[in-house]
């Protein structure tokens, strides 16, 4: 009897590292936040919506990017 091991791939299939889709456990540990506050941020129109796969729920590591940079703008125009 043979076995075949596959290895499982650690990316999706989109074009760029930045592109990767992340889940709301990788959003908590990223941002330092908890899920409610996630959320929250969402309903207040201030953090990236979620893309719905199935029943999960997945954010683009580039719109996180974004939303980070456009957080350290808006610090340093308050300076």
């Amino acid at each position: 009897m043979r076995i075949a091991l596959v290895k499982r791939r650690t990316t999706n299939s989109m074009n760029s590292p930045s592109d990767r889709l992340l889940r709301i456990e990788e959003l908590i540990e990223r941002l330092s936040i908890s899920r409610r506050s996630i959320y929250r941020l969402i309903a207040d129109g201030e953090f990236p919506r979620p893309i719905p796969i199935g029943r999960a729920a997945r954010w683009c590591l580039s719109d996180v990017e974004n939303y980070l940079e456009r957080l350290k703008q808006q610090r340093s125009l308050a300076k």
